[in-house]
């Protein structure tokens, strides 16, 4: 199944992996903007464990 990422890539899914992510209530996006977006959590995490309290 083809779904559309938010940055317009267009995503090609395995149906069951759909409706995992769907039924866990997380968003469908692209390799791209998965990594990106655990980068950043990763980075705040690390933030956060240094003491660094001016983390978003």
């Amino acid at each position: 199944m083809k779904i559309y990422c938010t940055c317009g890539r267009i995503v090609d899914l395995d149906r069951k992996e759909m409706n995992v992510k769907l039924s866990l209530k997380k968003d469908l996006e692209c390799t791209k903007c998965r990594n990106a977006r655990i980068a950043k959590e990763l980075d705040a995490m690390n933030d956060f464990s240094d003491g660094d309290d001016t983390a978003d």
